[in-house]
């Protein structure tokens, strides 16, 4: 299965990462699955056809006893005047229900106080998506399979490059992206691949999911299992390098990017939180007290993050 990995870090991949994580084909027909009336526009469930086929031989086989995740579900709040300006949402691991999401990201103010068109994408193997047999949200992805799990990052971001550019064909407006945890590396990621996007504000993201997953396996047996059968950190992070923010530079000018973290996360910790910062180039960020599961002043940076000016940031050098 590590031979196998080689389709995915091929350097000809991470040079051009288009090679896998583009949307093939013209943006999709988006199909309302259920409309709500606001005051003064709609709330719409749209679904549509994952382009995404996998790569792996092996994996096909797997992926078509999976039902459900190859219809790609999004929540649009969209005002019936057309909006300044839109954003995508992408949710972090184990949840994907909107009703949850309306909540964390402060979707009304994001909608109603700054006038935004909001969407909501949800992450394959995650609620709507989630496979009959999955025991819960998420259990699947991302995991410790490493094939799947790369095969999921590019199902992502096929999945969301295609809603980006159904989005822009309704509203040519400049269009952002936030998320929070896996939704803050997802945002991280399409970033650094798609130059569409006007501004990107990863929350809580690690900059390596393979560092994350390595660091907190410290002590744990499968870890050592792992080891003993010849894996390193430096493999590790080769074999998830073509879902990794830190294999590319970021498509969005330096001034449009804020990274938000949490000073009490004992999951995405500073120390993560740095990397992808520095790698960034040290752009205008926020901290806010807390972690993943307590975050105070969540609202504050709900609402004040698409429309933040610099903080305590300084433009680097050459």
């Amino acid at each position: 299965r590590l031979a196998a990995l080689d389709r995915y870090n091929d350097p000809r991949v991470l040079a051009d990462p288009d090679r896998l994580l583009a949307a093939p084909g013209p943006p999709p027909l988006l199909v309302p699955r259920a409309v709500r009336r606001l005051a003064d526009g709609r709330a719409t469930h749209f679904t549509f056809p994952s382009p995404y086929r996998p790569l792996d031989p092996e994996y096909v086989r797997e992926y078509a006893t999976y039902d459900r995740v190859d219809t790609v579900h999004l929540h649009a709040w969209q005002h019936d005047r057309p909006a300044p300006a839109s954003l995508v949402l992408a949710h972090g691991w184990c949840v994907g229900h909107r009703r949850l999401h309306e909540i964390e990201f402060n979707i009304k103010a994001l909608y109603r106080e700054l006038g935004l068109d909001v969407y909501l994408y949800v992450q394959p193997f995650h609620s709507e998506r989630k496979p009959t047999a999955a025991r819960f949200s998420g259990e699947l992805f991302p995991s410790t399979d490493l094939v799947r799990t790369n095969e999921a990052f590019v199902q992502t971001c096929q999945d969301l490059r295609a809603a980006i550019g159904a989005i822009l064909r309704h509203n040519p407006a400049p269009l952002g992206m936030m998320g929070s945890s896996l939704g803050g590396y997802t945002a991280a990621l399409i970033a650094s691949i798609d130059p569409r996007l006007a501004f990107v504000v990863p929350i809580m993201a690690p900059a390596s999911f393979a560092d994350l997953f390595w660091d907190h396996g410290e002590g744990d047996p499968f870890r050592t299992q792992a080891e003993a059968l010849g894996m390193t950190r430096e493999r590790f992070q080769r074999a998830w390098a073509v879902h990794s923010p830190l294999s590319y530079a970021p498509k969005i000018p330096w001034e449009r990017r804020l990274i938000v973290s949490a000073s009490g996360d004992a999951l995405v910790t500073d120390a993560h939180s740095e990397v992808l910062w520095h790698h960034w180039q040290r752009p205008r960020r926020f901290r806010f007290t807390g972690g993943h599961f307590q975050q105070m002043a969540r609202r504050d940076w709900a609402r004040g993050a698409p429309r933040s000016r610099a903080h305590n940031a300084t433009r680097p050098g050459p």
